[in-house]
């Protein structure tokens, strides 16, 4: 996961103000919930806000501590070893913030769901030293944080704050110099080695992780049906179930993974059909039940996408078929067809990528949905002389 940075905004630290800071902060953990991290380049400790964001902070103790299960991405095993440690900061820029929590290096993966932001007036990027959760855009947090060296005020309410440090600061300096690549990987890997959480005081003891309503990983047993050209395979499903097929047809070997799709509505199916196409094959479900409606539709046949570009187009009614088409109407301007999209849904957000309607470039947004019929939209329209963002909002209805 990756979030928009401008590099110019933010000033280059003086040692000496570090270490100030550090001297500071570094007093009065007398309760509390504290994250102590150790790394390749030393150890520092943040204090981590219950109290203000207890969804953030209750998934980062889970995933630190292997108290919640995560979901391992190429495998689909659900998994309850301590999440970060051995991760490494992958994305490191110099008077600006340190990242870290993705399994790959690559900042494009986490542990297998999303959760909503959680935002507080008490919590603001406004020091040295501010713990956040990373993401790519509304309500996609996961496992990726970051750990800023300077105040980053345009991230107040984008990206949900749950800590601070308190020691160690010249650690996390240290780290925020390294050298990286064009990319803002280190050249030398900062690696994560351990994560302790250490809970002081009866509210600290009494924080309970799994009363914050965060989707719970799971594997399920498969019953399997064999026909001469295809395999059924059943399942337990449930409503705001996330369900993910793999398969493999050696032993060890590669996984597959198949996306079913997130049920945000009933009636749905217990069971999928797959191919009898190799002589062997063998099967694994992930499920992730999340706690209420992640509100993107799994298909949107039938369905009217009102599109309001505040940049862009205008105003777009499309009214989808059932058969992978539709018409549109543009405000001002002559309907039309739609002429091809596809649609993928993830937590919280759908996308339309690409999407072509008759009349128009080629575009591919990205719905972030925050209620089952309306969010905020964001894009690019594919012009003759080059790309250009869109966005603004939209609304869904017949689904």
């Amino acid at each position: 996961m990756t979030f928009e940075y401008f590099r110019g905004i933010v000033a280059r630290l003086a040692v000496t103000g570090v270490l100030g800071l550090s001297t500071l902060i570094a007093v009065g953990q007398t309760s509390g919930i504290f994250a102590d991290f150790t790394t390749s380049m030393g150890s520092f400790t943040c204090q981590l806000d219950f109290t203000n964001a207890p969804r953030t902070t209750a998934n980062f103790i889970g995933l630190a501590t292997g108290q919640r299960a995560w979901l391992d991405l190429p495998s689909g095993r659900a998994r309850t070893n301590a999440f970060y440690n051995g991760l490494t900061f992958h994305r490191v820029i110099a008077g600006f913030m340190n990242q870290g929590g993705s399994p790959n290096g690559q900042g494009t993966d986490g542990p297998g769901y999303a959760f909503t932001d959680e935002f507080s007036p008490s919590l603001v990027f406004d020091s040295f030293g501010v713990l956040a959760m990373a993401n790519s855009g509304p309500n996609s947090d996961g496992a990726q944080f970051f750990i800023t060296v300077a105040p980053f005020t345009s991230g107040n309410n984008v990206y949900s704050i749950f800590g601070r440090l308190t020691s160690g600061s010249n650690v996390v300096y240290a780290i925020n110099h390294v050298a990286t690549d064009a990319n803002d990987k280190p050249l030398t890997n900062v690696v994560i080695q351990q994560v302790s959480i250490r809970r002081v005081g009866a509210a600290a003891q009494a924080f309970n992780i799994d009363a914050q309503g965060l989707p719970i990983v799971t594997n399920l047993p498969l019953r399997i049906a064999t026909a001469a050209s295809q395999v059924t395979l059943t399942f337990t499903n449930r409503q705001y179930a996330d369900n993910r097929l793999y398969s493999t047809t050696n032993l060890p070997g590669a996984w597959t993974s198949d996306a079913l799709g997130i049920e945000i509505t009933t009636p749905f199916s217990n069971s999928v059909q797959q191919a009898k196409d190799a002589s062997r094959c063998f099967y694994s479900m992930a499920q992730v039940q999340y706690a209420s409606s992640t509100f993107a539709p799994k298909a949107i046949y039938g369905g009217t996408l009102t599109l309001n570009f505040t940049v862009g187009p205008g105003l777009i009614t499309v009214t989808f078929n059932s058969t992978g088409g539709g018409t549109y109407t543009w405000t001002g301007q002559p309907s039309g067809t739609v002429t091809s999209y596809d649609w993928s849904q993830e937590p919280y957000r759908g996308y339309l990528w690409p999407f072509q309607l008759s009349g128009l470039v080629p575009l591919t947004l990205q719905l972030d949905f925050t209620s089952n019929t309306a969010g905020t939209m964001s894009g690019t329209a594919y012009l003759s002389g080059g790309a250009a963002a869109v966005s603004g909002t939209f609304s869904l209805s017949g689904t």
